[in-house]
C-alpha cells in the first residue's frame, strides 16, 4: 500500500515559491512550473493541484473557490499553503 503524503511537510515549500514567484522570481517561478507539469501526469488531487498553482501565484486566497474541484486531501495542502501564504503577506 502507498503512504498518504503529509501535506503539511510540503506547505510551507511551496507557500515559500510561490510567495517569490508572485513577486517575480524567476527561479521560483520556473521551479513551481516544472512540479506544475510533473503534478498534471499524476491521477487525483495531485492532478488537479497542479490547475491551482498559477491562480495561487496571482494571488487568489479564497479557499473555497480554489478547492471547488478537488478532495480532501488536496484541500488540506491548499488551506495550509494559503495559512502559510498569509503569514507572509502579513509580514
Amino acid at each position: 500500500p502507498q503512504a498518504q503524503q503529509d501535506p503539511t511537510v510540503a506547505a510551507p515549500m511551496l507557500a515559500q515559491l510561490i510567495n517569490a514567484a508572485g513577486r517575480g522570481d524567476a527561479q521560483a517561478l520556473a521551479m513551481l512550473g516544472a512540479m506544475a507539469e510533473q503534478m498534471s501526469r499524476t491521477k487525483g488531487d495531485m492532478a488537479r493541484f497542479s490547475t491551482l498553482i498559477k491562480p495561487l501565484v496571482d494571488g487568489e486566497r479564497d479557499i473555497d473557490k480554489l478547492c471547488s474541484k478537488i478532495g480532501d486531501t488536496g484541500e488540506k495542502l491548499v488551506t495550509l499553503i494559503v495559512k502559510e501564504l498569509r503569514k507572509m503577506e502579513t509580514h
